[in-house]
């Protein structure tokens, strides 16, 4: 049996020889005491086994790996965006490039210790991008932005925020289809399937994908693209972290980068007057597809985005709120680009947020009562709670199988998807209301249901730890895309959570 100090040589084998030769000394220089740790492996308890991993991983990274013990550890578990899943990890990993993350993948399935991936940690659910006494690798140093010599693609790192990247680019007056919201990042995004405010001119941002670099289970390292290893590079769009870690995306470019805005709230009482507008302006995408829309729906008042892609909006595109008396203008009209938007609608804060999603059909005696829903809803422990309409049209869901195809799954009608979330900061309250945040999710989908609008799609980047965001028809090659990948499970067993298609059969 080859040593524990060969295997992880082994690891190296195959790449350029300039990026892994101080990986190569480290080990070498090291060889004694990392087969010594491995020695006792057999004979250690899960901690024990936990612990070692950590101290190797020390060795080999030295002051990337973040222990409970240091000063900075503390900065390193409360990156994450929502204090729900400021998650106690044993050590954090700082990984800088993609030996990084293979040689910490090694470690980990040799040891056979929990482990969780973050990007840019946006994600509520606890043990998404988190751990309990687990490896966290931090993606976030992987934050390339290199544009190719042709400007038609970019290459980018998963730790890459959208924000950031939109910056960039618009200097080259370019942008690409990405997150709505500042500090978003772009891995997850991307494999959880990614809106944007256009979706309904370009496709999701996985449609936009030109080639992904991953990390395999076994930590080799390959591309996927629509030639190269097609069925994997279909699976990652939008089928989350079942495959491997994605440690580049290689994204098309587009020309327009400009936006106009604008941000208007309007009063509940209004009800049916704005459910209205929303359907009108959502029917209206269907012609034209350069049109954006939101609307926030609170207990007592609605938020309506209206956005266009370009700064020439045709009259009257969003005249159906005209006749509505808001009750604040938010963002007055707004000449601005992808990457201004994105700031002026970050969510920042240190809440405890719970999230979840709906997708359903348009209707607007649906939509006037699901507002009623929110307002009779018992949000005691809750500091805010909200949940949100994004529409996304017929033709959004056919240009995905232009691009490729993707794992989502989406029935080609006009919908809409809803983001719910609630907040609240008092540690006390935890149970209370996460319980009725997921109140509001099941209320949504059972009215929904009830009137025959309920489609089976749940968007992942929105979800809910409680929900499994794969449709049947997309579950049979994604399963199969994951035991072709990943044929000892190693995602499905040893990830610490996230939507794993191994637990929709223990469901």
């Amino acid at each position: 049996m080859a040593s524990f100090s060969s295997s992880l040589l082994a690891v190296l084998d195959g790449q350029p020889s300039t990026s892994v030769s101080t990986y190569r000394q480290t080990i070498l220089d090291n060889a004694d005491i990392l087969d010594n740790i491995w020695s006792s492996y057999d004979r250690v308890s899960p901690k024990e086994k936990i612990s070692a991993a950590s101290k190797t991983l020390g060795i080999l990274f030295q002051e990337r790996v973040v222990l409970p013990e240091m000063p900075s550890y503390e900065q390193e578990q409360q990156k994450n965006w929502s204090s729900t899943a400021w998650l106690p990890a044993a050590c954090f990993v700082k990984a800088q490039n993609t030996q990084d993350v293979s040689l910490t993948l090694k470690v980990v399935t040799i040891f056979q210790v929990p482990f969780a991936v973050r990007s840019g940690g946006h994600s509520a659910n606890p043990g998404f991008g988190s751990v309990d006494s687990g490896i966290l690798i931090d993606l976030s140093s992987l934050n390339d932005i290199i544009l190719s010599p042709d400007h038609n693609f970019v290459s980018v790192g998963p730790g890459v925020k959208w924000d950031i990247l939109y910056e960039e680019l618009e200097k080259y007056e370019l942008t690409v289809v990405g997150g709505r919201a500042a500090g978003v990042g772009v891995g997850g995004l991307i494999t959880g399937g990614g809106m944007s405010h256009f979706s309904n001119f370009w496709g999701l941002a996985c449609d936009q994908a030109k080639e992904f670099e991953v990390v395999l289970a076994d930590s080799s390292v390959i591309c996927a693209n629509k030639s190269e290893n097609p069925d994997l590079f279909r699976a990652l769009k939008g089928g989350g972290t079942n495959f491997g870690i994605v440690t580049r995306f290689d994204l098309f470019t587009q020309a327009e980068y400009r936006v106009w805005a604008t941000l208007k709230a309007y009063s509940a009482a209004n009800v049916v007057e704005v459910m209205n507008a929303t359907i009108s302006v959502q029917k209206a995408i269907d012609h034209n597809d350069k049109i954006g829309l939101f609307v926030s729906v609170l207990k007592d008042m609605f938020v309506v985005g209206c956005i266009y892609r370009g700064w020439d909006v045709p009259p009257k595109t969003f005249g159906a709120f005209d006749n509505i008396a808001e009750v604040a203008i938010l963002m007055p009209e707004t000449k601005g680009t992808q990457q201004s938007l994105a700031r002026a609608l970050s969510i920042t804060g240190n809440a405890k947020r719970a999230i979840g999603t709906a997708s359903v059909m348009m209707d607007l005696d649906l939509y006037v009562e699901l507002h009623e829903i929110l307002k009779n809803l018992d949000a005691t422990a809750l500091s805010s709670v909200a949940f949100t309409f994004q529409p996304f049209d017929a033709t959004a869901a056919r240009k995905g199988e232009e691009r490729g195809g993707n794992s989502l799954g989406i029935a080609p009608v006009s919908q809409a998807w809803l983001g719910i979330m609630g907040e609240w900061k008092d540690d006390t309250n935890d149970e209370q209301a996460i319980m009725q945040t997921h109140q509001l999710i099941s209320s949504i989908e059972a009215a929904a249901r009830a009137r025959g609008l309920l489609l089976d799609f749940k968007f992942m980047n929105d979800a809910s730890y409680t929900q499994f965001p794969f449709v049947a028809s997309a579950l049979k090659p994604l399963k199969g895309a994951s035991e072709k990948w990943d044929p000892e499970g190693v995602f499905q067993r040893l990830q610490n959570s996230g939507f794993l298609i191994s637990k929709i059969d223990a469901s």
